[in-house]
């Protein structure tokens, strides 16, 4: 994975709660493609997986499984114990922290300034299209475009 960012474990476990938080993230979710919501679903599922038993785990995984909206609060008592499941287990740390980084990757990608925009990386293509944007095409195999516009 190309991404450089390092995900700090609260800010995992806050992406796997995204769309049901009820602060403005979980507002800022509903802006979401279906794709970032199946990977968000996918990290919360992974989580619950591996933390299922927990009070506060199993807690926090009833409110969402019913629908309701969970506070940060509820979010931040998560992370000790994710913290604690990563540090025990490399393989299941690795595997949160690359889909943690997929879907950060993809959300930013969301709120670039840029229009009409493809970006390829992990075998996928997300693409933003703006009808009013300038369109530039061409061959640019073996080198690098960089553009600047102005209004």
């Amino acid at each position: 994975m190309a991404d450089s960012v390092t995900l700090t474990v609260g800010a995992i476990a806050a992406l796997a709660f995204t769309k049901f938080l009820e602060s403005s993230a979980g507002e800022a979710a509903k802006k979401l493609t279906p794709a970032v919501l199946d990977k968000i679903e996918s990290l919360r599922q992974k989580i619950w997986a591996k933390l299922q038993g927990i009070p506060e785990v199993d807690e926090l995984n009833t409110t969402v499984e019913k629908g309701g909206q969970v506070s940060e609060a509820q979010v931040k008592l998560l992370t000790p114990h994710l913290e604690a499941a990563m540090k025990g287990d490399e393989s299941f740390a690795q595997a949160v922290r690359q889909l943690a980084g997929e879907i950060n990757q993809e959300i930013n990608i969301g709120e670039i300034l840029g229009e009409n925009v493809l970006n390829v990386y992990g075998g996928s293509a997300v693409q933003i299209n703006d009808p009013n944007a300038p369109v530039f095409t061409g061959d640019i195999s073996g080198g690098t475009i960089n553009i600047s516009i102005t209004n």
